[in-house]
């Protein structure tokens, strides 16, 4: 009985997170890749930035 409990909680989770992806997908949020996302360019900000920290801390 607690397998089905466990059970639906997970797929309640699921189904919650499934329809958070497709909700940001149709208001153009990114859903996790930059391919095709109109705020692609802000999403790699903060990857240019951890570059240029890693590259300054090679450094020291």
């Amino acid at each position: 009985m607690v397998d089905f409990i466990i059970g639906g909680l997970v797929l309640i989770a699921v189904i919650f997170a499934v329809r958070q992806v497709i909700k940001n997908q149709k208001n153009g949020g990114c859903a996790g890749g930059c391919s095709g996302c109109s705020q692609g360019s802000s999403c790699r900000v903060y990857e240019d930035l951890e570059k240029e920290i890693q590259e300054k801390n090679k450094g020291k």
